[in-house]
């Protein structure tokens, strides 16, 4: 049974610091350090590393805006609330509410078409492998069509695992980052084994600093995920506590991760080795190389299991945020019913899932992608000009660092269009 509007029946208060660390980590390192990673390494070298510390950096002066925003008005909705409490409009506020509810979309349909590339190439490797003689799996598996099957179902399973309860939701979201988390750090200590220090030799690419620059753009993106956890901050047990801590937590844990990854890639394969053809595959490869059969097929769960926590989160967070924007009437008041037994916004879960399904159906994946950068430069813009706006004293020079550094990503990402 729903109740109309949350009127009756409040968001389940059940998220801990364990929950918003699996929500944040898992969000983070979603399909980013798989599909960008050997773009990165190309156009910055093995100066690759850099480029992740400098979008990180970037990344935390817009996480101190949503921080001390989300703290102030602890509401699902995020960027939606802050923005109306700052410049009084209900129709921009609205407006970017649905750009951020539609990015989310893009998002999960991003990962989800990444969970199902990696999932046929289990069983499709093309290259020598025990799963080569195929003696386990059909021959129709081997297909695209394997792909597209399971980038539908990684979003409707976790469609049912969210409309279980925010709980269920929670655990099979620390489950899955810490496998994922294990195997990057097997990945990480085997490869450092394998490092060769002539590799790093010339450290930048032709481009030089800028190339890191560039990369640095991209990676900034990728590492969105990390606002999601704004939009579970009214069942968060102490919000106070546990946001700040899983925020800034989780940006130094996954930074720790992605630059042992990048050196450890480049020091493994050399740059004389690495071309643009590996694209996602990057990793896989790289394991080949040191861990033959076994280590290719544990990247590919590996990407799988990042993908598939990055469609939790996401969509948890997407969900929320649509459940306020039809709790404050942007959009219609059915959809923010929540269910009295599971206590969470059914027909907010549902229609958001069914969103990035569309889109999974209608666009490729580089229209989504290149959608979801694009949406998320404008939130985070919008969401330290609201900071700005709305906190006071020295607090604001952060978000005024943060504005400018995105300004100055938008010039370079239309620069690296161009």
């Amino acid at each position: 049974m729903d109740t109309k509007e949350g009127a009756l029946i409040e968001l389940s208060k059940e998220l801990g610091l364990k929950e918003a660390l699996g929500i944040a980590v898992g969000a983070l390192i979603g399909g980013g350090v798989f599909s960008i990673l050997g773009l990165v390494i190309i156009k910055s070298g093995p100066a690759a590393f850099l480029a992740f510390i400098l979008a990180a950096v970037v990344s935390t002066f817009t996480a101190y805006s949503y921080t001390f925003l989300a703290l102030k008005y602890p509401k699902a909705g995020g960027a939606f609330i802050y923005a109306k409490e700052a410049f009084k409009s209900n129709f921009f506020s609205g407006t970017l509410g649905i750009l951020l509810w539609f990015g989310y979309s893009f998002s999960v349909s991003l990962y989800a078409m990444t969970f199902g590339r990696y999932f046929a190439e289990i069983f499709n490797f093309g290259h020598k492998s025990f799963l080569e003689t195929k003696i386990f799996f059909p021959a129709f598996l081997n297909t695209p069509i394997l792909a597209f099957a399971f980038q539908l179902l990684s979003v409707t399973i976790f469609i049912i695992i969210n409309l279980l309860g925010v709980k269920e939701s929670s655990k099979m979201q620390n489950f899955l980052v810490f496998l994922k988390v294990t195997i990057l750090l097997v990945y990480i200590i085997m490869g450092l084994t394998a490092v060769k220090k002539s590799n790093f030799q010339p450290f930048f690419s032709d481009t030089g600093v800028y190339g890191v620059l560039i990369s640095s753009v991209l990676i900034f993106v990728a590492m969105e995920g990390f606002e999601i956890l704004t939009n579970s901050v009214e069942e968060m047990k102490n919000p106070q506590r546990d946001l700040p801590i899983g925020m800034f937590v989780s940006i130094i844990i996954v930074l720790i991760i992605y630059v042992s990854v990048a050196i450890v890639t480049v020091g493994v394969l050399g740059m004389a080795n690495i071309n643009e053809e590996m694209g996602e595959v990057i990793l896989t490869v790289s394991a080949q190389s040191f861990f033959p059969i076994a280590g290719t097929f544990l990247m590919a769960v590996a990407a799988i299991i990042s993908t598939a926590s990055a469609i939790n989160a996401t969509l948890l967070g997407s969900s929320r945020l649509s459940y306020m924007l039809s709790h404050e009437g942007v959009i219609p008041a059915k959809i923010s019913e929540i269910n009295s037994k599971t206590r969470v916004p059914t027909r907010a879960i549902v229609i958001s899932g069914v969103m990035s399904i569309i889109f999974i159906l209608f666009f490729n994946i580089e229209t989504v992608a290149t959608a979801a950068s694009l949406i998320f430069m404008l939130i985070f813009a919008a969401v330290n000009l609201s900071a700005i706006k709305l906190l006071e004293g020295k607090k604001r020079i952060v978000s005024v660092i943060g504005v400018i550094f995105i300004i100055v990503y938008w010039i370079f990402w239309i620069i690296d269009q161009v």
